[in-house]
């Protein structure tokens, strides 16, 4: 299954909401993501579109272990960290502020079915305050200093020497693909510049961490803290990207 279906689902739902796509635009981008979806207990794709839309708000974090993105301990959240993405929705009516205990979607599966689980939060807290992790203006002048950083250690491995600059590109252009986030019609370019360096920042990790390169496992390791830096800086700028577009459309 492509990478980051919670956040796609998410986008394109609120566009819906704000009437800047059709409900088949959706059901058309969860087919992208697999042939059939189910959500859990007893739903189907329309069943997830109707749980996506006509919230009082809604948002996707992306947390790791040791990087919960500001959610609290629950299953909800360990599914989460295992998924590596969750949308978050209050889904009391419009209007409505304040701490809830907020309902958690969280997608598993392949390019044949993905299985959306449906968890309640323990705990309340107010999905709204959840929606901003900085300026994105700023985020986007980490993500290009970040870029420079991961170049860095893709050249100080000799299996990154070694390897062929056509094969790079060619395993880069991959999983940057993978990653991709189709968005529905927006005004916003930020919000895609900052989409396309987090994805080219994950493949870098993503290749290095998998020793695509030729690496040698303490290579690897010599370079784990900034890997791991770089990482929880692409998730936290996709969110924030992602979270912004939710935020404009419902203005």
């Amino acid at each position: 299954m492509r990478a980051w279906p919670a956040s796609a689902v998410a986008v394109w739902a609120a566009a819906r909401d704000a009437g800047r796509c059709a409900a088949d635009d959706v059901l058309h981008t969860l087919h992208d993501y697999a042939q059939v979806h189910e959500l859990d207990p007893g739903g189907d794709a329309l069943a997830l579109l109707a749980t996506v839309s006509g919230n009082a708000h809604m948002c996707v974090r992306m947390p790791a272990a040791g990087d919960a993105q500001g959610l609290p301990p629950d299953r909800a959240t360990d599914a989460a960290m295992t998924a590596g993405e969750v949308i978050l929705i209050d889904d009391r009516a419009a209007g409505a502020t304040g701490p809830t205990r907020p309902l958690a979607l969280v997608p598993f599966g392949t390019a044949e079915r993905c299985r959306w689980q449906s968890m309640r939060y323990d705990a309340e807290f107010a999905v709204d305050q959840l929606l901003s992790d900085g300026p994105l203006g700023e985020i986007e002048y980490e993500l290009r200093e970040a870029t420079g950083d991961a170049a860095t250690i893709i050249g100080a491995l000799s299996g990154a020497r070694a390897a062929s600059p056509a094969d790079l590109r060619d395993a880069l252009a991959a999983r940057v693909a993978h990653a991709r986030i189709d968005l529905p019609p927006h005004d916003n370019p930020r919000i895609d510049r900052v989409l396309a360096s987090s994805a080219q920042i994950d493949a870098i990790v993503s290749l290095t961490g998998a020793g695509a390169l030729g690496d040698s496992g303490s290579q690897v390791a010599s370079a784990d803290d900034q890997l791991r830096r770089l990482s929880a800086l692409s998730r936290r700028a996709r969110s924030a990207a992602v979270n912004t577009l939710i935020v404009e459309y419902s203005r």
